[in-house]
């Protein structure tokens, strides 16, 4: 027997808004099944993730009321959510045709079209939204991540800030907030660094790339190390023999950043698992970007004695032992600026990953220590 074939996604959005059209509205069960209700549900449902439920409460939505437009925007943003870019753009665009009015379906396109890359598209929803309600929040907040998506970094934090003086109480507003300021500290200078910032986490090619390109530590270390670059160049007085070239990973492959962390290596800044890989994509965690900025400190300083100084004394940190096998990093970097431990309780938080921003932030300070 042949394979049954599936319908592309066009196909079956067609026959959905067909039978949707013919479809008599469904009759409520009760006071509250209206839907209001199942719309405002399906929200709580989607902000938790729960995907499924929330697309059950916005298809009971409109079958009660087919022409509601916040149905076919939770739909929408349901297909969002699962990356089904095509269906959701097509579903927010049936809810902005039933109220031009509605702004979560303005809302819902730019998201949409700003992951499709459409950028220029997805502002033009965002400001027609603003147009309509110029003191909701979510606007603001929504405007603002399509110019962080754009690398317009003053534009965003204004936007944020904006959001968050019209609901103060807002979580998403202060935390996108807080990462637009941190962008702006660390003024990334290439397109690199711009890509980096909106990383959350980074990874380790990622913080390779940083090294190479944002912080240009290649142009540092041919000042400070230049027998690192030459093997016939020696210091003044030392005999020591120029490093010898590390063992490539065995899993860079064609990776993008294969040549940034081939250049980390050989100057001896990062280093490769037992197993001789590099693992590019994993996440960068704290106590590994401290240990990180220690080593680059300790290789343009000719100073290796600078990863043991700290070794013995009590720990400022409530979260790490002095025993720990970071703990020389984490004092190190906090005590240079580097980085900062949580406030106001004092912990470096070893294992949490490193978002773009902090990141930038800590290679920014340390290219002012050249």
């Amino acid at each position: 027997m042949a394979p049954r074939r599936s319908l592309p996604p066009w196909i079956l959005l067609a026959l959905l808004f067909l039978s949707t059209a013919c479809a008599a509205p469904l009759k409520s069960q009760g006071v509250s099944d209206t839907a209001a209700h199942h719309y405002a549900t399906g929200m709580k449902l989607l902000e938790s993730g729960e995907l499924a439920r929330a697309q059950e409460e916005f298809e009971r939505a409109r079958g009660l009321a087919p022409g509601y437009a916040p149905a076919w925007e939770g739909l929408g943003l349901v297909a969002l959510g699962r990356r089904d870019l095509e269906s959701a753009e097509t579903l927010l665009r049936e809810s902005k045709s039933r109220d031009r009015k509605w702004v979560g379906a303005y809302l819902g396109l730019a998201k949409v079209l700003a992951a499709k890359g459409d950028l220029a598209a997805a502002r033009r929803e965002a400001e027609a939204a603003l147009k309509i309600a110029p003191k909701n929040p979510r606007v603001h907040l929504t405007l603002g991540q399509v110019h962080l998506q754009a690398f317009e970094f003053q534009r965003a934090e204004a936007s944020f800030a904006r959001a968050l003086e019209l609901d103060p109480a807002s979580a998403d507003a202060r935390r996108e907030w807080d990462r637009s300021v941190k962008i702006r500290q660390a003024a990334p200078g290439t397109l690199v660094g711009k890509r980096m910032a909106l990383a959350d986490p980074i990874t380790r090619g990622e913080l390779a790339a940083l090294l190479a390109t944002e912080l240009g530590v290649e142009t540092h270390l041919r000042k400070a190390r230049p027998e690192l670059f030459d093997a016939s160049f020696r210091p003044p007085g030392s005999p020591a023999q120029a490093p010898a070239t590390p063992e490539a990973p065995v899993d860079l492959g064609s990776h993008w950043a294969r040549n940034a962390v081939e250049l980390v290596l050989r100057l001896g800044l990062m280093d490769v698992y037992p197993d001789r890989t590099f693992r590019p994509d994993e996440p960068v965690t704290r106590s590994s970007l401290a240990m990180t900025l220690e080593q680059v400190l300790a290789v343009a300083g000719r100073d290796p004695a600078l990863k043991t100084r700290h070794v013995g004394q009590l720990s400022p940190f409530p979260d790490v032992r002095s025993d720990h096998f970071a703990f020389n990093a984490a004092v190190v970097v906090t005590t240079r600026g580097l980085m900062e431990a949580e406030r106001p309780s004092g912990a470096f938080r070893l294992s949490s990953p490193v978002a773009g921003p902090e990141a930038l932030l800590a290679v920014r300070k340390l290219a002012e220590l050249f």
